[in-house]
């Protein structure tokens, strides 16, 4: 026999483990994968499915949202203009997505289509048009404290703080903060994975 410099092991072999040993390591690893994919889904993460266009270009209409929610849950988080947000409404008694546009102390008016917060002109560059916001003639809303005021980015076609009896959205419905769009409806007005801006 040739010599090659390796040397033979001469160890015990291990046995294979029995079918019954490998069944409970299988349920065992699918269970908690089960219990981790849960935590994430329920503390974590939220997942929302969006029939609506209310917020298009943005959000296409039969999207799906990843958002994160933990600190809605554990803290006190801050919500700034401009985040794109999920809800509750009792008003409407289901979950919704709007943009924030008014937090607490702001004063929200309206003049020419476009939308002023505390007589500044809001900058939009996320509406599909400028110029295209309507309300009641010479409605202002001040928002109230541990209050949101919300619009859909498709303001033509979006039910939102402009219309309800109750324009103002307590923090404490808020559920998560949008953090990835993903579109892959073949009408929708873009297709892929985008990132909530």
């Amino acid at each position: 026999m040739k010599n090659t410099g390796y040397r033979r092991y001469r160890g015990r072999r291990v046995a294979p483990a029995s079918k019954k040993t490998t069944l409970i390591q299988d349920i065992l690893t699918v269970v908690v994968t089960a219990l981790v994919a849960m935590v994430i889904f329920r503390v974590v993460l939220q997942l929302a499915w969006v029939p609506s266009g209310s917020m298009e270009t943005t959000i296409p209409t039969r999207s799906l949202l990843v958002a994160y929610r933990l600190p809605y849950l554990v803290g006190d988080p801050e919500v700034e203009q401009g985040d794109i947000i999920t809800f509750w409404s009792d008003e409407l008694d289901k979950l919704l997505v709007k943009r924030v546009v008014g937090v607490a102390g702001d004063e929200i008016s309206f003049d020419g289509g476009y939308v002023y917060v505390n007589g500044v002109k809001l900058s939009e560059p996320y509406l599909d048009r400028q110029g295209i916001t309507t309300v009641r003639n010479g409605t202002v809303f001040r928002v109230p404290e541990g209050s949101l005021f919300m619009m859909g980015d498709n303001r033509g076609s979006s039910d939102d703080s402009r219309f309800w009896d109750d324009p103002y959205v307590s923090l404490e419905d808020v559920k998560a903060k949008v953090m990835v769009i993903i579109s892959v409806h073949k009408d929708n007005s873009w297709r892929g994975v985008r990132t909530a801006g």
